[in-house]
């Protein structure tokens, strides 16, 4: 989002909003001392992010013919385009503020996302991919272009944009778990996953460390469980003979062992479940995995 101009006369009252609510927002606005092109382009955001498109649209067309010289008028409108799914007016408002502001990432970013949703998936990872070299702070460039990657079949370079995000940042988690989702999700059972599911199971082990709660964990653990499960299934393609096979997330490597860990599994969800539906769910699908016993 633009700055706030620090000479708009509501520029102390739109400080104190930063962290509220859209509908809270909304509220306060209608407070304001006085009216100013900062609070109408406030009004605007918080009128997107409540999905009250038209309002949005009228407000907009007001401010462009107040201000048709203000950037940010076009920025908005790149935004409410995108809302509306207007896709290809959002890539000319954005367009605009690129060529106003080339060194900025925020427009690249926008860009980005633009040609995305347009399809153009080589152009948007060429905007992902210039916005996460130049500055790092800008995690989402890092998600848009491992999600660009994966949808152009590149699932190691997905996997590695993930990867990239650092330990300092506060989406390195949500960074790891996604690249543990990219490096199985959606692969055929007979591919060569040994390498992968190797690699998902010890960033599995390692989320702990980082604060990743049990609930996700577990869940974590059932998806790994459960690829590794459908690949040893469908003939283990790529693996050593099982006694060279080493250990995934304390299961052996084969279909006994990887039923016992995914019924463990489930039962620890079960445990931790609020509702009383989804325990029983989660009991009846450890005892679907459960290998046959004598006990």
């Amino acid at each position: 989002m633009p700055l706030v101009d620090p000479d708009d006369p509501n520029a102390g009252f739109l400080a104190g909003l930063l962290a509220a609510d859209p509908a809270e927002v909304s509220a306060a606005l209608r407070t304001a001392p006085v009216d100013s092109v900062e609070l109408r382009l406030r009004r605007v955001r918080a009128q997107l992010e409540l999905s009250q498109e038209h309002d949005a649209g009228v407000a907009l067309t007001g401010l462009e013919a107040a201000y048709s010289d203000d950037w940010r008028i076009v920025w908005y409108r790149g935004l409410h385009a995108l809302a509306t799914g207007d896709r290809e007016t959002a890539a000319l408002s954005f367009d605009a503020v690129y060529d106003a502001f080339p060194g900025e990432p925020a427009p690249k970013l926008a860009l980005g996302v633009c040609a995305e949703v347009l399809g153009q998936l080589d152009n948007a990872a060429e905007y992902y991919r210039l916005v996460w070299a130049t500055d790092p702070s800008f995690v989402s460039a890092a998600f848009g272009l491992a999600r660009v990657l994966l949808c152009s079949g590149d699932r190691a370079g997905a996997v590695r944009a993930l990867e990239s995000v650092p330990e300092s940042s506060i989406h390195y988690t949500a960074a790891r778990v996604a690249a543990v989702r990219a490096r199985l999700r959606q692969r055929a059972p007979y591919d060569a996953l040994l390498g992968d599911l190797a690699a998902s199971a010890a960033q599995v082990e390692r989320l702990g460390e980082f604060g990743l709660d049990a609930v996700r964990r577990e869940r974590l653990r059932t998806e790994v469980l459960g690829s590794a499960l459908d690949w040893v299934l469908s003939g283990s393609s790529g693996a050593p003979p099982g006694h060279n096979r080493p250990p995934l997330l304390g299961s052996s490597l084969d279909e006994r062992g990887l039923r016992f860990g995914l019924e463990r599994s489930y039962r620890v969800l079960a445990r931790l479940a609020q509702r009383g539906e989804e325990r029983i769910e989660l009991v009846e699908r450890a005892n679907r995995f459960r290998p046959r016993t004598w006990v």
